[in-house]
């Protein structure tokens, strides 16, 4: 398991835009992905892919178009505040 932290780790901290997406939806809580996008200041096209990339590794999760971080993403929010 903490292989796989280090990997997904890995992954998020090797973009300032995935880190700052994990951070806002740490911290704000479920949103859609346009207010994501407003809020990070991060293009809403790359936020759409952002979440997807994010979405196929089960760091977020989408229902009606709000997004929000899952059990394994919030752990990686974590992870981050105790890095920064």
């Amino acid at each position: 398991m903490a292989d796989d932290m280090d990997a997904i780790m890995g992954f998020i901290m090797g973009n300032k835009q995935r880190e700052r997406v994990v951070q806002i939806l740490g911290s704000k809580g479920k949103m859609e992905s346009d207010k994501v996008a407003k809020v990070t200041h991060v293009p809403a096209p790359s936020v759409k892919k952002i979440l997807a990339e994010m979405a196929e590794r089960d760091l977020v999760s989408e229902v009606n178009g709000i997004w929000g971080l899952t059990v394994a993403g919030a752990e990686i929010e974590k992870e981050l505040k105790k890095r920064g």
